[in-house]
């Protein structure tokens, strides 16, 4: 039963959790009866056990980081939560508002909960991205582990939030700590086959992982590395393997082409040299800030009607279907 659960501020003050929201890897999310602006997230007794003490350590290090460089944008660490006998148990933070990204980068999906979503709002969510993790290398904050759930969209506006941020790596005051977990597919070349644990994440590795965030979006769920009648996206980007950089020959045709063609040749152009040569030389990887430049010369385009605007979907014919701005 989750109702009546009870957990400890800093103070001693006893606070009322409401129902269970999430339940994941390491705790499960609660709501906090009076303040449904703020959750609580409980690590699991048995994480406490074996990392409890790690875990508390780095809390309070990403609590130091919150004042000086953190905004709303970032589900951060607030204040240390303890159980009934003032052990620590984790912490509260705010919460998120919108809708999973991993709704946005899908075929079907995205028309139930971003309705009317077009280009425009597409890459206004991407600009934003881009800024909040820019802001977090600036604080020398890396995300690690990019996973589309992990990121809100408001589908009435631009907003964007970042969630699950204790996973997130950092060092402060001479102290390391990584970021313990991650998925193959969103993680680039270099780190491949390397216990998570003992990986130490870059601005140029976190630009590949962003980079497929990126392409998912704007195609719509499909990553980049998913060729039609090749192996499974893991192995081709271990290889570099990236279909629509080899002469597109085995781009996924219909509505994929569809959406690949209409991105702007500067975007195509930065997606295959991040993919292709860029999977096994870092330094080549296009940057945040190239990205940012991108997409907010995209978004201007996209307004000054020069590329289209409505979304390809599947089931639509192509090109005669896709409008343009006026």
């Amino acid at each position: 039963m989750t109702r009546g659960r009870v957990v400890m501020d800093s103070q001693g003050k006893e606070r009322q959790l409401g129902k269970r929201l999430e339940r994941g890897g390491e705790g499960e999310i609660y709501a906090l009866r009076d303040r449904p602006d703020v959750i609580v997230k409980w690590y699991y007794p048995e994480v406490l056990d074996k990392r409890g003490e790690e875990l508390h350590r780095k809390v309070e290090a990403m609590r130091g980081l919150r004042d000086a460089h953190m905004t709303r944008d970032v589900c951060w660490p607030l204040i240390r939560v303890f159980d009934q006998q003032q052990r620590w148990i984790g912490f509260a933070m705010y919460r998120a508002r919108g809708v999973k990204m991993s709704f946005l980068a899908h075929a079907l999906l995205y028309q139930r909960y971003f309705p009317g979503l077009d280009r425009r709002r597409v890459v206004g969510y991407l600009i934003r991205f881009v800024e909040i993790v820019q802001q977090l290398h600036d604080a020398g904050v890396c995300i690690g582990d990019y996973n589309l759930n992990n990121v809100f969209c408001v589908p009435s506006s631009d907003q964007v939030t970042l969630i699950d941020c204790d996973s997130y790596q950092l060092r402060v005051g001479g102290t390391f700590y990584p970021c313990p977990v991650g998925s193959p597919d969103m993680t680039p070349k270099e780190h491949q086959g390397v216990s998570f644990r003992h990986v130490v994440r870059t601005p140029r590795s976190e630009a590949f992982s962003l980079a497929i965030v990126l392409f998912k979006c704007l195609m719509l769920g499909r990553h980049p590395y998913d060729i039609v009648g090749g192996d499974d996206p893991v192995r081709n980007l271990r290889r570099g393997n990236f279909a629509y950089g080899r002469g597109q020959r085995d781009v996924p045709q219909g509505v994929w082409y569809e959406l690949w063609r209409e991105l702007p040749e500067t975007i195509r152009d930065m997606f295959v040299t991040t993919f292709t040569v860029g999977a096994d030389a870092p330094i080549q990887r296009a940057t945040l800030s190239q990205w940012h430049v991108a997409l907010s010369e995209y978004r201007e385009a996209m307004a000054a009607g020069e590329h289209a605007v409505q979304l390809a979907t599947p089931g639509r014919p192509q090109r005669s279907q896709v409008l343009y701005a006026r």
